[in-house]
This record gives C-alpha cells, structure tokens and sequence, in this order.
C-alpha cells in the first residue's frame, strides 16, 4: 500500500514495558473524554492507548488519519475533504470488525490493493485430495436485487394476501425465480414461527433446488398406497410428522406435474382429518406449481394417467389458476413459438424444417463448447470420463462435507444424490465446468467456463497480473472490477495425512456484458446446500465446491438450468416430455445443436381447421399436417382454462 495509515484511525505507538505499564488501570483510571485539553498529562503505554480507542470511538481522530472505510456493505470510499466535513458525525467502525477474527493481517492488506472482493478467503486443507469441511460463517452477503414482471408481482401479491393458487408457464417464464420470491415474503410474513412454511416437491431434486423435502416426507406417508384414512392413522402415530401438519399454515408444491391426482386427493383429506376442519388440507392455503407439459406423474399404464388437475378436490383447494407468458429465457420470438408448438404437441412443417437445420456443430472460439444432455446419466458420466482423460494435468479431488440429522441413514443417502453438487468432485486445469450456485448477477447458476488454475486465497487476491475481471475484446473502456457475492466461505475438514497448502480452482467464466461476451476470474470455494423441515431440522446439508463438468449433463438435472450452449441428440430421448425439457433449455437458436430431428419417428396425424385467409362467405377448409410431439390431449385441454394477467 501506498499509504501507511491504520484502517483503524488510532495512532502507532510503542508499548511501554516499564513498572507504570504493568496493570491495567482501573476504571476510575480510565482517561474521560472531557478532559480539559489545555491541560497536558503524561500518559503510560496503556492509559495512551485507551485514550486513543475511546477518541476514535467518539469520532476525535488524529488530524490527518481521518478516512472512511469501505464496509462489507460496499459502501464507496469518501475523500479526505469528504470526511473533514462529516466530522461532527459520529464515526462508524468497519461492519468486517464485527466478523469472526478469521483474516490475517496480510490478508486485511491484501483486500485494500488493486480491488476489493466481498468474498474473503477460505481456510482449506488440499493436496490431490481435498475434504471440504462445514463452512465456519454459512451466511450469505446480501443477494442481487430480483426484478419481477407483471405478472410475477401479481401473482406474488394474491399470494401474499392469502389467496391458495396454481400457476404455471412454458419453459424460461420465470416459474422458479417467482418460487424463491414467494417463499421469501411467506417467511417473512410468518416470521414468528419458523415452521407455519413447508417447502416440498414431487421429486427429490426439485425439493433440493427449492431447499425443502418431498411431499411425501413433510406429510409423513411413506409411499401413500392406502386410503387416506389410514395414512391419517399412520401420521397421528409419527408426533414429528402430526406436528408439522397441525402448525403449518401454507404448504408449497413444486413440480406438481408429477403429482398423481390420486394422491393429491389423499393429501387433501388427511390434511382436513388431521386438522378437524372439513376444508381441503384442513384449510391451509396451498401454493401449487410446475408445468404439466413436462414429465408427467409415473404410471404403470400411459392410458390411465390421471393428472393433479383432475383431483376431485383440485377445484376446491385451488381458487385462481395462472399462466405466465413473458418469456426471460428466450429473447428470439421465432425460438419461443418454435418451442410453444412443440410444448403443445403440434410442430408445423416450417418448425420441423428449422429443427432439422440445428444439425450443423457449434463453433466457438473461447474455449467453451456446448453442454451435451443425455437422458441417462451414465451417457452423462462416460462423456465427462472420456473428456477427462484426454487432459494431461494433475487431478485435484474434492471430498464433500455431508451433515444432517438422517444424513448417515439410507434415506439420507438417497436424498444427498438428488444434490447438483456430487460426493466427489475431480477437476484439472483445462476441465469444462458450470457453475452451479448464483453468485452475482453476471455469475450465475449455469455459467460456463474454464478452470485455469489451482491457488491460494491470498496469491489470487494479491497477483496484480491475475484480474478478477476481464473486459471483452470489443469494449472499448476496461470495466470496474465486480465483487461476487455470496457465501462467506468454509473451512476444510484436516483430512489425515494432507498437507498444509491452501488451494481452490480458478475458472475463467464466460459472461454476458451489455451485448458483449467477455470473461471473469474467480477463485471458487465451497457453498452449501441442504434440505431441512418446516420447524428448521436439517435432514441434510452438503458442502462442496459449486461446481460440475459440463461437457455434459442429464437432462433430469438439467430442468431449470439456463445454457447458453446446449447440443442434444433427440435419437437417445426415450420419456415424454424429455425432448422439450432439454431444448428449452437453450437461450437462443444460434447456441443449439440438435441432431436426429426425425420426423418419421413419431406419430403423424392430419388436422383439418378453417384457413383465416378465407372468404368471409365461403368456408374453405385447409388440410395441415403437424407433428405429435408427446403433449397429453388432457393436458392441451386444460391449459387453454388457465388465466394469463395482461401486461
């Protein structure tokens, strides 16, 4: 640093080590900050610097070493001229003073140099195998601003006013960013008491993505075979399961698509016996989401499906229903009708013709290809394998930290695989990752890139020649370094035997900036996920690296995801719904591959409607051929009920 002031605003002094020093002063000794100044006392070591503390607290600095200290909130920095004329204000210490005293004070200088990152570094214990251990301030900095549509916020709005809905939207309308804001005002609205919230999903990995559990764990009926009698009778003799029925006052279902109307019934009427209230689910409101145009609930016969929309007491639990329409993921109008017919079930020719012509491959220039979705996860595992091996470089293996209250049960195992994080994680410098946690609003969940490195907190922080930012070729001005945000970090568990030093990969990410592609370096460390109950029981946590391969990727895991690059192979997609999953996964027609778009390998059929270029007297009829494309008739029927807000 250029400049040798404290961060402090105390003076440097010398201790004084002779017999005045030895004992502290009591506190009738301690120096008042109303003493006369024109009278001169000779001060000890101690009584000194005391007096320098209680001055800088009440805001009487030294001349010359008054300052304003960029806090963790990332306040801007005032000038000299700036605080002398903000000195009758009372001085405010750093926020970072009240952390846990985790950082050095090579560190503490380190993060005053070329820029200032929010995310400070993490102790870890890595040699080839690394155990992350529990992070030591699981706390998150304050999130990116979220910015709703007009319809989210209506839909937000009903919801917070008590109102039990249903909505939905094709893919890339904002269905799981409108969840998480939800859940926010919900527990915020019933702060009070932790577990009026449940949080669950039809799937283990939806409920992971949402931070909840299963619809069937929350209500505690195992597979829920029975008559909804007898799962009552089961639950009354589970007191854990009976009191988070009796204490929850809004029950969250994400995924619904895969609930079976059946069950949706059995649910409602245990909750209304449980309860003593005839009222659907004893009169708790219910906030039901997921889109049936995508997997549908398991059915031995694909004939005898009966959807949660054909429940008998759908209609008496749900009040509005709620189509989302506004398309985030997808800025292409041709791409978004393209995916519309194919999400319900009618692909006209000239769609047809578009597909067949993403066959060509994808050429990029950065070092970042196209994320490939299989529908089996070992396709998944041997393509990443396989891309792996072809790296010459050292691996870097790391461990998971795995808690909870089942996390060592069969059941707890079960829930951790539904985790975007893995067990074991193997990287190499050259390795293709995505990123799997929001970070910041330029490094987000499904960012690509590159791991570049493996180092030490302090090297990255501290190597000029290492940018945490790095503009695009086409910006002309080289943009402000951006902090990331996010978790505070988390210390590695010693594994027996590794060695002291302390590394985390690098990854160079592609990013968006403006309409320019440009590219951020950050040094990544541990996150943590976990699934916990309406009362705040974790069952499980993992911490880990939020990091996966990205060469390729299920296409179950991919639900939600956001890929810039997507190559799909539409010749391995077996199950319903599975081919409009994986392409909608992709932003834009320019960043997709797709290859085998056979149209002779499912269903044809003629579909006779009236031209609207007829005459208005004459009806001409006009023969259309489409392509089925596995959207239920059912399903296709019902939507066309479903309320959409004007925008």
């Amino acid at each position: 640093m250029s400049s040798t002031k404290l961060m402090s605003g105390l003076k440097t002094i010398k201790r004084d080590f002779t017999s005045n020093a030895v004992a502290a002063p009591s506190s009738s000794q301690t120096p008042s900050t109303n003493v006369n100044p024109g009278a001169k006392k000779s001060l000890n070591g101690i009584e000194q610097r005391l007096k320098d503390i209680q001055d800088a607290l009440n805001g009487q600095l030294v001349q010359g070493e008054r300052m304003t200290m960029k806090g963790a909130a990332g306040q801007k920095r005032s000038s000299p001229n700036e605080c002398e004329d903000s000195a009758a204000k009372r001085r405010q210490l750093p926020s970072s003073w009240n952390d846990a005293p985790s950082h050095t004070s090579s560190q503490t200088r380190a993060s005053q140099g070329s820029r200032n990152l929010s995310r400070p570094s993490t102790s870890v214990i890595p040699t080839s195998t690394i155990a992350v251990g529990p992070p030591t301030n699981p706390s998150r900095d304050k999130p990116a601003p979220v910015f709703l549509s007009q319809e989210q916020t209506h839909i937000l709005k009903l919801v917070e006013n008590g109102e039990s809905i249903f909505y939905t939207g094709s893919a890339g309308t904002g269905k799981s960013v409108l969840l998480r804001e939800i859940i926010k005002v919900l527990k915020k609205k019933h702060a009070r008491s932790a577990d009026s919230v449940a949080i669950t999903a039809s799937t283990g990995i939806a409920a992971c993505n949402i931070g909840g559990v299963t619809i069937h764990s929350f209500a505690g009926i195992g597979i829920g075979v029975d008559s909804a009698e007898h799962l009552a009778q089961k639950v009354r003799k589970n007191k854990k399961a009976m009191a988070r029925w009796l204490r929850t006052k809004v029950l969250i279902i994400d995924e619904v698509s895969m609930v079976d109307g059946d069950l949706y019934d059995k649910l409602a009427r245990v909750g209304s016996i449980l309860r003593k209230d005839t009222k659907p689910f004893g009169g708790i409101q219910v906030i039901v989401t997921g889109d049936f145009f995508q997997l549908p609930p398991v059915n031995r016969d694909p004939r005898a499906v009966k959807f949660a929309f054909e429940a008998e007491l759908w209609g008496q639990t749900i009040k509005k229903t709620f189509n989302l329409t506004k398309v985030f993921r997808q800025k292409d109008p041709e791409f978004v009708d393209m995916l519309n017919e194919m999400r319900f079930g009618r692909l006209t020719t000239a769609s047809i013709m578009k597909f067949k012509r993403l066959a060509r491959p994808l050429q990029y220039d950065d070092g970042v290809g196209a994320t490939e979705l299989f529908p089996r996860r070992e396709d998944v595992e041997r393509s990443n394998g396989s891309r792996m091996q072809h790296i010459k470089a050292e691996e870097q293996i790391y461990k998971a930290y795995d808690s909870g209250s089942i996390a060592d049960t069969e059941q707890g195992q079960k829930v951790l695989t539904n985790f975007m994080a893995s067990e074991r994680l193997i990287l190499k410098v050259g390795a293709q990752v995505m990123l799997i946690k929001n970070i910041d609003e330029q490094l987000v969940n499904g960012s690509m890139g590159t791991i570049v490195e493996f180092t030490e907190p302090q090297n990255f922080m501290t190597n000029p020649d290492d940018p945490y930012t790095v503009s695009p070729a086409s910006a002309t001005t080289k943009p402000t370094s951006a902090s990331a945000s996010g978790s505070k970090g988390s210390t590695a568990a010693p594994a027996r035997g590794a060695s002291l030093v302390q590394k985390w990969p690098v990854v160079e990410f592609i990013v968006r900036q403006g309409q320019n592609t440009g590219k951020r370096r950050m040094l990544v460390q541990p996150e943590s996920w976990k699934v916990e109950l309406p009362n705040g029981e974790v069952q499980v946590a993992r911490t880990q690296l939020p990091l996966i391969l990205a060469w390729a990727m299920s296409i179950h895991k991919s639900q939600g995801q956001t890929l810039d690059r997507v190559k799909v192979d539409l010749a391995k997609v077996f199950e319903k719904g599975q081919a409009y999953v994986a392409l909608s996964r992709a932003t834009c027609l320019e960043g997709l591959q797709v290859l085998n778009f056979d149209a002779t390998k499912v269903r044809l059929r003629l579909s006779i409607v009236p031209s609207d270029s007829c005459p208005s007297d004459d009806e001409v009829l006009i023969v259309y051929c489409y392509l089925q494309v596995n959207a239920h008739p059912k399903v296709v029927q019902w939507s066309k009920t479903l309320e959409t807000i004007p925008v």
